[in-house]
């Protein structure tokens, strides 16, 4: 067809069936497909295109593991059927959302699309601080991408009250697309400063944070990606949560939950439930045979309902654990193609494949 200038495709498929058979294939192949013709482009770079891909890329969801090698930083997706590597600039990079990821080097932060091995960086924050605090949450109701940017000034905890300040959002999407996008200086009427990484269910982005105003101390911050507004979420007695060290906020079943370190296969998660905290205690069997005295961290539960628990220690970087709880059954994964001793190695649930070009 492209040999002869007279012929087009679309004079053999409908644009529909076009965008059907597009959807079949890996994002990595969509994306260098938008240069066959002016058509395919309008299609894959189409609203309607991207919904259809995600439709079909959510019910296919897959494991995504982040590694550091030689100054670069790598993701391998594992899925059913393959496994694909890409490699981007070294970021710190948070949990992804709806296909994407946000990462941040220093006060760059970059919006990456591992499928397609493509990145986007954003302009330079509106702030002279080097503590730069990023969250990436996406809403559903007006289809944007927000990135939620904070400082916070380096001073101890002992030192009068910390808390985060030039609140800035960056919008990708949506009604922006059309102008320039830019930060935007947004107000916080929550004092907290936060202690770990957010994680986005439902068009809100929770992170652990830390209050030393009016006795608060440790608690979890929910910002509301579309109305930019920032709530309090109270913890169950007696948990607490800094720094990711003993507890962390995981998806379970897209619900929040705040899962604790599996020490010798025991470990309790709590889940938020209608403004109600419930607690499931969880004991691994055979887990000192398996694992030894291993530390893993509970990652949130797959589709299937299978608990996820990933490495703590860089030992251990090739390693992930499945333990199906209405089976009692513990499945030990070695992940290939991923050295041991990987540096800063992650592994995030539910990732999918999104077509997105940046």
């Amino acid at each position: 067809m492209e040999n002869n200038p007279q012929i087009r495709s679309s004079d053999y498929l409908p644009e529909d069936l076009i965008a059907q058979i597009l959807a079949r294939l890996p994002s990595k192949y969509v994306a260098k497909l938008i240069v066959v013709s002016k058509l395919w482009s309008s299609i894959i770079r189409s609203k309607s295109f991207i919904d259809l891909y995600l439709e079909r890329s959510l019910t296919r969801p897959c494991l995504l593991f982040s590694f550091h090698r030689i100054n670069r930083r790598f993701f391998h997706s594992i899925s059913q059927e393959a496994i694909s590597e890409e490699a981007t600039p070294d970021y710190n990079v948070c949990t992804p959302v709806r296909g994407l990821i946000c990462c941040q080097n220093l006060d760059k932060v970059v919006v990456s699309n591992p499928s397609t091995g493509q990145f986007l960086v954003l302009p330079k924050l509106n702030t002279k601080r080097k503590q730069i605090s990023r969250f990436f949450g996406y809403d559903p109701i007006e289809d944007e991408y927000k990135v939620l940017c904070m400082t916070v000034l380096q001073v101890s905890y002992d030192y009068g009250s910390v808390v985060s300040e030039e609140h800035q959002v960056f919008t990708l999407g949506g009604t922006e697309k059309k102008k320039e996008a830019t930060w935007r200086m947004i107000t916080c009427n929550v004092p907290h400063c936060p202690t770990t990484e957010g994680i986005c269910i439902d068009g809100v982005v929770y992170y652990g944070a830390w209050s030393n105003s009016k006795n608060r101390g440790s608690l979890i911050v929910g910002f509301d990606v579309r109305l930019e507004e920032f709530t309090l979420v109270k913890l169950p007695d007696g948990v607490e949560i800094y720094y990711s060290l003993d507890s962390e906020l995981v998806n379970y079943q897209r619900k929040l939950a705040v899962a604790n370190l599996s020490y010798r296969g025991k470990f309790e998660l709590w889940v938020l439930d209608k403004q109600e905290w419930s607690k499931i205690s969880v004991m691994v069997p055979s887990w000192k045979y398996l694992f030894g005295r291993a530390l893993f961290r509970c990652r949130g539960a797959i589709s299937s309902g299978e608990f996820i628990f990933t490495p703590l220690l860089s030992a251990w970087a090739s390693v992930i654990i499945s333990y199906d709880r209405k089976e009692e059954i513990a499945r030990r994964v070695e992940v290939e193609g991923i050295e041991d001793r990987a540096h800063y190695m992650k592994v995030f649930l539910d990732h999918v494949e999104c077509p997105i070009l940046l």
